[in-house]
């Protein structure tokens, strides 16, 4: 499948450490997730009960949702603990200069 890839925001406002809540052309809406300088995105709401991850946290390199504290792969979006349960979807991410880029499906 073809991506596009859409601005998302600037690097100096992705800070290491802490999650961004974006909305993409199209009304694509993402969280940024920044891990020691790696950058991660996802879809901005849990799959388990639709709560904004943008409230969220960065911790044992996972995502970790602010409402039940389920945490989700940052590599993969799998959720990693409960050990069982809806996955996140994830979007490629690539940094230009001092843009961050987040990759969607073809529009």
């Amino acid at each position: 499948m073809e991506v596009t890839y859409l601005a998302a925001a600037k690097l100096k406002d992705v800070k290491p450490g802490q999650l961004k809540g974006v909305r993409l052309r199209g009304g694509y809406e993402v969280v940024l997730a920044n891990a020691d300088g790696q950058l991660y995105a996802f879809e901005a709401y849990c799959p388990h009960q639709g709560w904004p991850l943008k409230w969220g946290a960065v911790d044992r390199g996972g995502l970790i949702c602010a409402l039940h504290v389920w945490r989700f792969d940052l590599e993969t979006g799998a959720l990693l603990d409960p050990p069982m349960g809806d996955c996140l979807k994830t979007y490629p991410v690539r940094v230009e200069g001092e843009m961050v880029y987040v990759g969607v499906d073809a529009m």
